[in-house]
């Protein structure tokens, strides 16, 4: 399966540490279950990783995202990212993940 052209599989300067918030999220709310997966390595149109989780609420959702992590809003997709025919949720700062995930950021509380 080709996943895009072959760049050199390099990580956003804040992938680390986004990263390591979305396993404090899974271990601090349990019953959302959250997966993760770094599909960074993979390159391409594949995204930085896969998140599955289920959404805190009223009603029970299932969610599945692939997020593609930017270390600015300045910085654009690339030319793979943008056609591809998948939805990439962009992660900019552990902000947004707390704003996928529906919960507040323990750190602002």
């Amino acid at each position: 399966m080709n996943t895009g052209p072959r760049y050199a599989r390099r990580t956003d300067s804040n992938h680390a540490e986004l990263r390591e918030c979305i396993r404090d999220c899974a271990l601090a709310y349990p019953q959302m279950h959250i997966a993760w997966v770094d599909t960074s390595n993979l390159g391409g149109k594949v995204g930085d990783g896969i998140i599955q989780f289920w959404a805190i609420g009223r009603h029970r959702i299932f969610n599945t995202h692939i997020l593609e992590f930017k270390s600015s809003k300045k910085k654009k997709f690339t030319v793979s990212q943008e056609t591809n025919p998948l939805e990439l949720v962009r992660i900019n700062c552990r902000a947004d993940i707390f704003e996928l995930l529906g919960v507040n950021d323990w750190e602002l509380s």
